[in-house]
Formats: structure tokens, C-alpha cells, sequence
């Protein structure tokens, strides 16, 4: 502590020791022991949205749903209040905007961070698959304005929609998966990433792959094919659970583990997404009831 009377130069080199002490904390390694497909018998996949944050499923049939609904209202609260202050554009106003951004960013940290922990706690020891979210938000797009249902030209989506849209650009999903690969990481667990490509249109029971299959991309998931329906969320959680379970497959046959997919080379994902295809969910098949190493 800098005592009342202390010279400037004193603060500054008190200021310097800090920050290289901060530094110090921030780059501390923990080394662990190298994974095993004998410890990490039990996969999860993790889904992430804004009506729910997560939902998981476990390779076991295990489910867990985290609500976004509190944050979501908090985040639609912060934007109502960010609009009216921007309309006045005084010096006081983006002061005001500033500190609400700031308020934004923690609670988005402390949902992620609650979320995470309670993901990594209630599955302990469990390769825990993830979407690769690259290009998530070009990939998603939402939609602005739709067709006037009477007569030519376009009209502005609901404000429904809009609100939607809003939240979604601005919740931080790559930073909810960051904290649960070292939150992971740190309780002997292992994240691994997985193609996102269909997740939430694909049919887990008969790999039935349509737009159709979400009516209005609502939470209802209905196959067209086999009229198999499920909460569309946790159909996206199992099919990433299905495409983690067949790393894990592929791990035990050659030993070695891909944790995160290659974007970049087409001919590979593309047989990957064929492989894909071919999964069908099965709680049966979980590895933690199985004994062989191939599963």
C-alpha cells in the first residue's frame, strides 16, 4: 500500500512491480498428466444459445437445460436504457453508455462462468465436445426484413425479432466455451471441438438432414422422415455428442485425438460431414458401458 506522502516516483515503481506480479499470475502453467481414453470414458455435448446458455447431453442419456431467460431480460433492459441515452448524445449520456457496457460484459461473464462451473462439475472426467463456432455469426445470419404479405417491397422484421437479433449479436459464446475447456482442463476433463455444420437440422434417430425439420426455427425439432420430435436444442446437443463419441472412436483406434476440426481443407470435412450422416443416437452405445477400446 502507498502510504499518504509518498513521492510519485515510489507509486510508479510500485505500479511496475504489480503489473509484472499480475503478468505472472496470468501466465502460470499447471502441468497435468496427459489424457487418457481410460479416464475420459463418459462424453457430453454442449449446445449453446440464448433462450438457454447450454444444454447438455451425456452420452449416458443424461440432460441438463441452462435458462437464459434472466440474462436475456437483464441484456434487453441494457439495451432499452442504451438507446434512449444515445438519443440525447450529451458528454453525460456516453459516460452513462460506457458504464452500461461495462455492467453488459460482466454479466455476461458471470452467467458464462456460473454455467460453465456447473457444466464441468456435474460431469466430471468426460470429453466434453463443442461446436466450432468460426464464422458463426455469417453462417447465421438473421433476417432484417421479410415480404409484406400484402402487395410488392419489404417491411421490417417483428420487433420480436429484432430484439432477438439484438441479444444474439451480443452474447459471447466463444467466451462460454472458453471458460468450460479450462475449467476442464482443470478438473481432469477435456473439451474438444467438433464441426457445427447441421447440429440443430439433422435427425438423431435417422440422420435425416432439412430446413423442415425446425418449423419456423423454433424449439421444436420434428423430423419429416421419421416424425421423431425432441426440444430442438437438445437435438443439437446429442448430434454434437454423437460427433465427439466418434473422435473418441477414432482415438482409441490410432491413438491420437483431434480437438478441433480443420476448416480450412474442404475434401476433409467434407467426408467428415458424410461420417456424420451415418450416426444415430444411441444411449446404449455410451463408452462408459462398453469395455472395448474401440468401443
Amino acid at each position: 500500500m502507498i502510504q499518504h506522502g509518498a513521492r510519485v516516483g515510489d507509486a510508479k515503481l510500485w505500479y511496475d512491480q504489480a503489473k509484472k506480479y499480475f503478468y505472472l499470475l496470468v501466465s502460470l502453467e499447471i502441468e497435468r498428466t496427459d489424457p487418457t481414453l481410460e479416464s475420459h470414458k463418459q462424453v457430453i455435448g454442449v449446445d449453446v444459445g440464448i433462450r438457454y446458455l447450454a444444454v447438455t447431453a451425456a452420452s449416458t442419456g443424461q440432460t441438463s437445460f441452462y435458462a437464459g431467460k434472466r440474462v436475456r431480460h437483464q441484456a434487453n433492459h441494457y439495451a432499452r436504457l442504451r438507446k434512449r441515452l444515445q438519443q440525447k448524445g450529451t458528454r453525460w449520456a456516453k459516460r452513462r453508455v460506457r458504464r452500461i457496457a461495462q455492467r453488459e460484459r460482466r454479466l455476461q461473464q458471470q452467467a458464462n462462468h456460473v454455467v460453465s462451473k456447473h457444466i464441468v462439475r456435474t460431469y466430471p472426467r468426460s470429453l466434453i465436445g463443442l461446436e466450432q463456432l468460426s464464422d458463426i455469426r455469417e453462417r447465421t445470419k438473421r433476417r432484417k426484413r421479410r415480404r409484406k404479405k400484402k402487395g410488392k417491397g419489404t417491411e421490417l422484421v417483428s420487433r420480436k425479432a429484432r430484439k432477438s437479433n439484438r441479444v444474439y449479436s451480443q452474447w459471447s459464446f466463444a467466451q462460454l466455451q472458453g471458460m468450460i475447456a479450462y475449467k476442464a482442463a482443470l478438473a481432469g476433463s477435456m473439451a474438444i471441438k467438433v464441426d457445427a455444420n447441421y447440429t440443430s437440422k439433422s435427425c438423431p434417430k435417422c440422420g435425416h438432414t432439412s430446413d423442415k425439420n425446425r418449423p419456423q426455427k423454433g424449439l421444436l425439432f420434428h423430423c419429416q422422415n421419421c416424425h421423431y420430435e425432441l426440444h430442438a436444442d437438445l437435438v443439437g446437443a446429442r448430434n454434437i455428442t454423437m460427433r465427439a463419441l466418434l473422435l473418441r472412436q477414432d482415438w482409441g483406434k490410432t491413438g491420437h485425438l483431434s480437438v478441433a476440426p480443420d476448416a480450412s481443407d474442404k475434401e476433409a470435412k467434407a467426408l467428415r460431414l458424410q461420417r456424420y450422416s451415418e450416426l444415430r443416437w444411441s444411449p446404449e452405445a455410451s463408452p462408459s458401458r462398453s469395455t472395448g477400446r474401440g468401443d
